[in-house]
């Protein structure tokens, strides 16, 4: 006798990746319990990054958490709108951290063997 559902060859990848592959289908769309884990994730994603920042805290978490010192530097974008609409500059430190950064930077040693 024929399976009454096609397998899906993508639900043995699921156990790999938390992507949302294999989610299955209800017609030609989502089931709904995915479908609104997608906008809960969604809508929790879109609330982080609204939140402000206490960068206080998160140095002294890391710094408890590793032992290591922890500096703090400030990226290119000037506030969050522009930040929100050029994460390139977010990603870029500013003049003042470029220097400060230079100034606690040891290099880095490598070692070879022949």
């Amino acid at each position: 006798m024929d399976k009454p559902v096609t397998s899906n060859p993508w639900g043995a990848l699921r156990q790999f990746t938390a992507a949302r592959i294999a989610l299955g289908r209800s017609g030609v769309s989502q089931p709904t319990a995915p479908q609104l884990e997608f906008q809960l994730a969604h809508a929790r994603a879109r609330d982080a990054v609204h939140l402000a920042l206490d960068p206080v805290a998160l140095g002294e978490a890391l710094h408890a958490a590793s032992g290591l010192p922890c500096i703090s530097l400030h990226s290119a974008a000037p506030d969050r709108n522009t930040y929100l609409q050029r994460p390139d500059l977010g990603r870029r430190p500013d003049d003042a951290s470029r220097v400060k950064l230079a100034a606690t930077a040891t290099p880095a040693v490598a070692a070879t063997t022949t």
